[in-house]
């Protein structure tokens, strides 16, 4: 049973917490403000399914609750092998909950975090796979509004799948009350702005994550998401080829097209952004690696308007612009807060989580199996120690799920103790096995079995080849 299931969820005879009587949890493998996600058996028809579960704290906002209907309701018309399927939603003891496809692999963010910037040839291909995606969105008249690294996943395959429909909307609905949803990195000018957006402002976002793939940063940064939003507004981007000068000159033309300020300087549709990207894919390659981390990453409602000066600086005249950097500019920047992050490595999530709730700040986790690191302790952080983000905003963590026990088949076991010992795990031979003299001393069986997952590091029992004493 996992200990950190949902409370209150209907629990079977085993113990294991099932949802709504048919999804099994087995175990989460990730967590963030909003919720938690589970990898779960639907018992029903006998396959295993990702639960996304909203976090007790949200289970009475109504919108909430809301954005997993509407997730479910824009996924529920989308079939295709680059969209994350959407097969159930409902409410189980209060708590609203989401059954989705189960993908083993790991989001765009995880794989820049533990590879870099991407070959020139792969980065175009994933984009590629998530226009796929978009267009069958799109001409089902639903815009994603908030594609980026983390609604991203890597299949085994290397094929990429758009996930997480939350803010997904018509193309003809505008932001409410001014406010704007998204995420500040990826957001499209118009979107920004608090306008309409059609499916030409998910393209633009596609261009900005697919000039981070390729250049290790994305388009613009800053010290707040007021301010890095109103630089897709108004700023010119850097030339991809001037921070990696091995781009194709195609490629450089796919991503700046992508992040023309107008929608209509932009590809038509995600269909001709994608013919486009396949056909860069065959201009040419880059071996480089740059890798840089940057904030302003999650999804929030942005509860500003961005200031009119930068709004209207197009028609604007400088009288006006200078009357409203003074009235609305300078209040919005003091109230942008930035907090320290405080250093969770090393620590258990409870008290990784307690930190950073002391510093006003959340903990988002995603489970990884380690070599050194005991289960449940933070392996690393972004941002990293001592780094700054928005108030309340959300460190991301790789926590360990546990070790992977090593491989000793075919190892002299006088060897492999040795080893082992100095690495801190306990090598125990138990009996011997007739065996050719050629392999005497050799392990032949392991307990645990190599690759097994173990909280801790502890006890190898093996056999070992013979007749010879054991080692």
């Amino acid at each position: 049973m996992d200990p950190a299931a949902p409370a209150g969820l209907t629990a079977t005879a085993s113990e294991a917490k099932v949802i709504n009587g048919r999804y099994a949890l087995r175990e989460r493998i990730a967590s963030g403000a909003m919720a938690e996600v589970y990898l779960a058996d639907d018992v029903q028809l006998g396959r295993q399914v990702a639960v996304k579960v909203l976090q007790p704290k949200q289970a009475g906002d109504p919108k909430a609750v809301e954005r997993f209907r509407r997730e479910a309701r824009a996924a529920a018309a989308l079939n295709h092998p680059n969209l994350v399927t959407v097969f159930d939603w409902g409410i189980d003891a209060g708590r609203a909950f989401l059954v989705m496809q189960y993908v083993a692999g790991s989001d765009l963010r995880q794989v820049l975090a533990q590879r870099g910037v991407l070959p020139e040839t792969e980065a175009l291909h994933l984009a590629a796979d998530i226009a796929a995606g978009l267009e069958v969105a799109h001409r089902h008249g639903i815009v994603h509004r908030d594609v980026k690294p983390r609604n991203v996943l890597v299949d085994a395959n290397a094929n990429a799948l758009l996930a997480d429909f939350g803010i997904a909307a018509p193309s003809d609905e505008r932001a409410e009350d001014g406010s704007v949803y998204g995420t500040a990195l990826y957001v499209s000018p118009e979107q920004a702005l608090g306008r309409a957006v059609d499916g030409r402002g998910d393209l633009y976002s596609l261009g900005a994550l697919l000039y981070e793939l390729l250049t290790g940063r994305p388009p613009f940064t800053g010290d707040t998401a007021a301010e890095v939003a109103a630089q897709h507004v108004d700023a010119a981007v850097v030339p991809p080829r001037e921070i990696r000068p091995g781009l194709s000159a195609a490629t450089e033309r796919v991503v700046l097209r992508a992040l023309e300020k107008e929608p209509g300087q932009r590809f038509r549709d995600a269909a001709e952004m994608r013919a486009a990207l396949l056909a860069a894919a065959a201009s040419g390659d880059s071996g480089d690696r740059v890798s840089a981390p940057w904030n302003f990453d999650s999804t929030q409602r942005m509860s500003f308007r961005l200031p009119l000066a930068v709004a209207s600086r197009r028609w604007a005249a400088a009288a006006v612009v200078v009357v409203v950097l003074a009235i609305v500019l300078v209040p919005l920047l003091a109230n942008a807060r930035q907090t320290g992050v405080p250093d969770v490595t090393g620590r258990s999530v409870k008290d990784a989580e307690a930190a950073l709730s002391a510093a006003g700040l959340s903990l988002a986790v995603d489970e990884q199996t380690t070599d050194d690191t005991p289960a449940g302790v933070v392996v690393r952080q972004d941002p990293p120690a001592d780094g700054h983000i928005g108030a309340g905003g959300t460190v991301h963590a790789v926590v360990s799920r546990g070790l992977a026990v090593p491989e000793l088949g075919g190892r002299q076991c006088a060897e492999a103790r040795a080893a082992l010992a100095s690495a801190g795990w306990t090598v125990k031979p138990v009996r011997w096995r007739v065996a050719g003299i050629e392999d005497f001393g050799k392990v032949v069986a392991q307990d645990p079995p190599a690759g097994t997952v173990v909280p801790n590091k502890g006890q190898i029992s093996v056999q070992v080849a013979g007749p010879v004493r054991p080692c």
